[in-house]
């Protein structure tokens, strides 16, 4: 059995990240993404036989982690439950916004209960990260820098994902440098960061040094450090790679630099214009990312009053499908909001996507699950002697922030793309694994 759930991990981690360049030999992307949705649901199935909860070698059972967060999915089934029934939202509705949430907390579930040989499983997860630079550099000599025509492997036109993805890694990689002090860590932030780049993406050059901040703010607290003697040298230290890493970016992404090409001038004033612009444009249908959450507070209060803005107007209510393709021409979730509501570019950051459909209580239940899975791993991150887990904690924690400034800023690519959500997951049990054996000793 052992065997079996390792073989399901590793093909489900293989097709989150190898969507995108599957689909370029026949199979869309929805089919592999459907394919591995069966496969979590089998894995799922096979979390509850009994020969698989025998004690690892290596690592701790984590029993007492088993469905961690469940009662607040629970919680957000039910109000979504009643938000369909008061909305007149169809089953099919309802079963395909749960497709959308929840394979990845089945798969947490799953994988926190079965043994499962956690190095082939974490040896294929480096394999399939590493791939995505290689990928990307070919994607750059055949069509130059876009936001689409590939996300490294793992999708065709997930254009955010070209900038969350980079940050998740280098959440892992910075705090790898930070506890081992070696300097081929750099190096692979900066190709992550080139990974960004060829896709285009502008929010690096904030988002990166923000990260940064935050992880060695968090390593200094989690690792028990003397933050006040530390934090001077480190501070310098981080100020410089965050120039560095602000100048690079600025020079090498054309959308950054006035001369629009790789390589072009530093021109600070330049830059602030064209992010100003990029964050306020209004696009199709009149309003910006900035000017979103004002616009969905306006339409769920004028269209249902105070009831619509607390339960959404329905689970799946925005999101297409071939099983309820009931709107001619309407080919993605963007359009199918455009066409029914008006709405759209803005309304693609996470939590506007999900409060739309069950309310701003629905977005707290779904948010609060992350903040207390952090704050879980940040108190293992203080209370573990052991630095493997340590640094696993560091980078978890750098993902989860990634994850909350994605959330609540930039998109929904955590309700899109598996190779983000099975990864945090995955990373999530190794610490919780790691940790049960350690207390056990």
């Amino acid at each position: 059995m052992r065997k079996i759930n390792t073989f399901l991990i590793n093909i489900i981690i293989i097709l989150a990240f190898t969507e995108g360049a599957i689909s370029l030999i026949g199979p869309s992307e929805s089919s592999i993404r459907t394919l591995r949705e069966v496969l979590i649901i089998l894995l799922f199935s096979l979390s509850f036989l009994k020969n698989t909860f025998y004690y690892s070698d290596s690592y701790g059972t984590a029993k007492k982690y088993w469905y961690y967060g469940l009662g607040s999915i629970a919680l957000l089934f039910f109000l979504a439950i009643t938000s369909m029934f008061y909305n007149d939202t169809s089953g099919i509705e309802f079963f395909l916004f749960f497709l959308r949430v929840l394979p990845p907390f089945l798969f947490f579930w799953s994988i926190l209960k079965i043994n499962f040989n956690m190095d082939r499983v974490i040896f294929t997860l480096k394999i399939m990260v590493l791939l995505q630079i290689p990928a990307v550099i070919i994607k750059y000599f055949i069509i130059g820098i876009s936001e689409s025509g590939g996300i490294g492997m793992m999708s065709i036109h997930a254009g955010s994902l070209s900038t969350i993805f980079p940050l998740f890694v280098i959440s892992y990689i910075f705090s790898l440098y930070l506890s081992r002090k070696n300097k081929k860590y750099i190096i692979l932030i900066f190709l992550f960061l080139l990974f960004g780049l060829i896709g285009g993406k502008r929010a690096l050059i904030v988002y990166t040094p923000i990260l940064l901040l935050f992880i060695l703010f968090i390593y200094n607290k989690g690792f028990n450090l003397n933050f006040k003697s530390s934090l001077v040298k480190q501070f310098f230290g981080l100020l410089i790679l965050g120039f560095v890493t602000f100048y690079f970016i600025a020079r090498f992404n054309p959308n950054l630099n006035p001369e629009e090409e790789i390589g072009g001038s530093f021109d600070i004033e330049h830059i602030i214009n064209i992010s100003t612009a990029y964050n306020t444009a209004t696009y199709e249908v009149g309003f910006s990312r900035v000017d979103a959450p004002q616009v969905l507070y306006n339409f769920l209060t004028k269209n249902g009053g105070n009831l619509l803005l607390l339960i959404g107007v329905g689970p799946g209510d925005i999101i297409q499908s071939s099983l309820n393709d009931k709107y001619p021409g309407v080919e993605n979730d963007r359009q199918l909001l455009m066409y029914k509501y008006g709405l759209g570019y803005g309304l693609r950051v996470g939590v506007l996507w999900i409060a739309l459909q069950v309310g701003i209580i629905g977005a707290l239940i779904y948010s609060l699950f992350f903040f207390k899975i952090l704050r879980r791993i940040f108190k293992i991150l203080k209370t573990s002697n052991n630095s493997v887990t340590k640094e696993y904690c560091l980078g978890f924690i750098g993902m989860g922030f990634v994850f909350l400034l994605d959330f609540f800023t930039y998109s929904a690519t955590f309700f899109y793309s598996g190779a983000i959500s099975i990864s945090f997951f995955l990373i999530a049990v190794i610490i919780f694994k790691r940790f049960s054996k350690e207390i056990n000793y």
